[in-house]
């Protein structure tokens, strides 16, 4: 019959710590390399069309409404959703566009398809379909946002 000293012991648990700690310190890279994003709160950015750059706030809502405030300070509701790890779309329909007196002339409904790079960074892009206040369509344009989390 074999019996342990307390050397032999003493290997054994620090053995057996140093395998607990290295399969948790696994564990936690397998979970950090899983581990998703949400655009879930405020952003600010810009979005790019063919006339240049505007700046732009967005708020995402856990809830799948989102609110875009353009240049203007005017704000409206669309919906977002996931599309797969760290990519989500979403969309607006109806943003108002005033004119340089504060007129009210034209709007705009757009979708974008984002990929989040981080916690903090998204870009996307997506058709954006400019309308006369009538509804008068006057044509589709690609549009991108670039857009870091406040």
């Amino acid at each position: 019959m074999q019996t342990f000293t307390p050397k032999r012991s003493a290997f054994f648990a620090r053995t057996g710590a140093i395998t607990a700690v290295v399969l948790l310190a696994l564990t936690g890279m397998a979970t950090a390399a899983n581990a998703t994003c949400t655009p879930v709160g405020n952003w600010t950015g810009y979005v790019t069309r063919t006339d240049g750059d505007h700046p732009t706030k967005l708020q995402f809502k856990a809830n799948g409404k989102v609110f875009v405030t353009n240049e203007q300070n005017t704000t409206t509701q669309g919906t977002w959703w996931s599309t797969g790890v760290n990519k989500f779309h979403y969309k607006f329909r109806g943003e108002k566009v005033y004119d340089e007196n504060g007129a009210y002339f034209a709007y705009v409904d757009f979708d974008q398809d984002a990929v989040q790079s981080g916690p903090d960074n998204f870009t996307s892009s997506g058709p954006s379909t400019f309308f006369l206040a009538d509804g008068m369509n006057l044509g589709t344009s690609n549009i991108t946002f670039t857009m870091t989390r406040v």
